[in-house]
């Protein structure tokens, strides 16, 4: 499996979990060609034992990504963590805003 990033619009170390993001992608990609079936659980274990060996150095949360759309409750027990669904009756707003400033993961 071979990913080149030849073109990157999201600001660098802004904390916006990308490349948590890049690890979740890459997981799904192994998973996809060699029809691993691994669970949402899986991919994001897999992520971040991943990312670990990276410069960033991710929190858990990072790879909540891996839920694609929707919201999901993350739950943590000891060095675990498991993710559900939620399901929302109305919509939700969020605001992203940048504050030029930076942070270093």
């Amino acid at each position: 499996i071979f990913i080149d990033n030849y073109l990157t619009t999201l600001p660098m170390k802004k904390g916006l979990s990308s490349s948590a993001a890049v690890c979740v992608l890459t997981v799904r990609c192994f998973d996809a060609v060699y029809g691993l079936g691994l669970t949402v659980e899986q991919v994001m274990e897999l992520a971040y034992l991943g990312e670990m060996y990276t410069p960033s150095r991710c929190g858990r949360m990072d790879q909540c990504v891996a839920i694609g759309e929707g919201i999901g409750v993350m739950e943590f027990s000891g060095g675990s963590c498991s993710l559900r669904r939620l399901f929302c009756q109305s919509p939700l707003y969020f605001v992203v805003a940048d504050l030029n400033s930076s942070k270093d993961t």
